[in-house]
């Protein structure tokens, strides 16, 4: 075991003083708005505190380490991207502001107001697989964290994992988006100094310091660990994918649920402009850490979802050790419960509550106020909660058995891709292209998914791929950028051939701050 009882305290305090907020925070949801979305009353810096904590969950932690371990210095283009298309975002308000100003809670919401019912139904469907498969590795990795950390014994990382899983449940059905912003500033303020006695110690440190690492770097990866045009992972395409995903990637609705609790549409774009920086160090600070772990092993071939933690738990002094895992743990429970709540949160409001109304029409049932109504706001609360129980169960059984493809960060942006390219479509297009229309959201939401789904499937089943359509199925950068490629084409070609007969719906945004 690498942590002393001090450490342990630390992280117990911690955890229990998160529970104490999330009880009493059930108090303050009278409504569906409440749970969802705070009752959209976020201020800026509050918004930024949470935003920021949700993106740096221990997962992100995780994954942008394993790349770093892996890749050396050339994955630190992503935080780079990621800078400039938050900084586009923040500076135009591009999509953000305008989905703020209809004042939806979901994503799937705006397709009902630009498109129709079927279509937030089948967005809510796709959003719903994409954002459940993207999770299913949440939990693992966040176990292989607490046990590479503090020196357990790797068979207990199933139970480690099953452990963490119910304290979040717990705390996320108590208050909803409540709990969670309440929480989250405390959060925000631990992982920012675990950053950063985490990177001051790995650069003094005896083993370690800059000049160890790049000599790691440069004896284990080459020129390629350098040089993200030619290493092989990344080049042009993924490069290109990334600032794509960037910008339309604003749509991920854990991302997006921040802006859309955000008092008004300029907040909502502040908070991006505002968070711009950290969420470049959020990539790049835990690549760094991943090179750490090479340079202090000297050994490639580790597995570095334990490597890393395991490096940082043995060079950690007492009590920045037990600061470090209160402020890993506040991340895997920051970015889980906003994820469980964003994704049960569509499937009842986009999937469940549409189906019930179309039953409640076909039947001839009318709501007292004469519309044909879909699920009330108590009983949306009610089932919200029963999907979140739902959805952690089967986190826990898919981070057990399923293997990875490649790395766990092309695992994420594949499944993230499969709503990503249809958005490029449906949302950028429908929130600024006055043609957009029902057709062709369909067509993109459709078409956009194919591809990445294709490669999920056929990644396991290689043996029966055609030999031309191999590059679809190895190269996930080709998969990405031609998935993003489809979902626009889509939208502009079937939209641009039904305008009779299909006229677009339009939208008022003459009155947006």
């Amino acid at each position: 075991m690498h942590l002393s009882w001090i450490d342990y305290a630390i992280v117990f305090v911690y955890v229990g003083g998160t529970i104490v907020a999330g009880t009493l925070a059930r108090g303050a949801i009278k409504g569906i708005s409440d749970f969802l979305v705070a009752g959209r009353g976020l201020k800026t810096h509050m918004a930024v505190a949470t935003m920021v904590s949700t993106g740096l969950g221990l997962v992100t932690v995780m994954y942008m380490a394993e790349e770093g371990f892996k890749y050396g210095f050339v994955p630190f283009v992503f935080g780079l991207m990621a800078l400039i298309t938050t900084l586009i975002i923040g500076r135009t308000g591009f999509i953000v502001s305008r989905l703020r100003h209809l004042q939806v809670m979901t994503v799937p919401e705006f397709y009902e107001l630009k498109y129709t019912r079927g279509v937030r139904l089948l967005g809510g469907i796709i959003l719903t697989l994409a954002g459940t498969l993207n999770m299913g590795l949440f939990p693992i990795l966040g176990s292989k964290f607490v046990v590479g950390f503090t020196g357990l014994d790797k068979e207990y990382v199933n139970y480690v994992m099953i452990g963490m899983l119910l304290i979040v449940v717990f705390y996320t059905l108590m208050g909803g988006m409540v709990s969670v912003v309440l929480t989250d500033f405390a959060q925000f303020v631990l992982l920012s100094l675990g950053f950063f006695f985490g990177t001051y110690i790995i650069l003094n440190h005896p083993q370690l310091g800059w000049d160890t690492m790049v000599q790691a770097v440069e004896v284990h990866k080459g020129d390629i660990g350098f040089d993200p045009i030619a290493n092989p992972g990344y080049g042009i395409s993924m490069i290109l994918f990334l600032f794509c995903v960037g910008l339309v990637g604003v749509v991920w609705q854990p991302e997006m649920m921040r802006p859309l609790s955000a008092e008004s549409p300029k907040v909502a774009r502040r908070v991006f402009w505002i968070s711009a920086g950290t969420v470049m160090g959020r990539a790049m600070v835990p690549m760094f850490w991943g090179i750490a772990a090479l340079a202090y092993f000297g050994n490639p071939e580790l597995d570095p979802h334990y490597a890393m933690p395991e490096m940082l738990g043995k060079i950690l002094p007492i009590g920045i050790a037990g600061l470090l895992m209160a402020g890993m743990f506040a991340a895997f429970m920051s970015t889980h419960d906003s994820y469980l709540l964003a994704w049960s949160g569509v499937i009842v409001r986009d999937v469940v509550s549409p189906i019930k109304a179309m039953l409640a029409k076909s039947s001839g049932e009318r709501e007292a106020d004469g519309t044909w109504g879909g699920l009330s706001s108590e009983r949306e609360i009610y089932w919200t909660r029963a999907i979140v129980v739902i959805l952690a169960a089967f986190l826990a059984i898919f981070g057990a058995l399923y293997q990875l493809p490649e790395t766990a960060f092309r695992f994420m942006y594949v499944t993230g891709t499969i709503y990503f390219a249809g958005c490029v479509g449906t949302v950028a297009l429908g929130l600024y292209w006055k043609k957009a229309n029902t057709p062709g959201a369909y067509c993109a939401l459709i078409l956009g998914a194919l591809v990445p789904l294709n490669f999920l499937i056929m990644n396991e089943n290689q043996h029966l791929v055609p030999e031309f359509m191999l590059p679809l199925v190895e190269n996930s950068n080709l998969v990405g950028i031609t998935s993003l490629a489809l979902g626009g084409l889509a939208m502009l070609i079937v939209a641009s051939l039904t305008q009779r007969s299909h006229p677009p719906r339009p939208l008022d945004f003459s009155n947006m701050e």
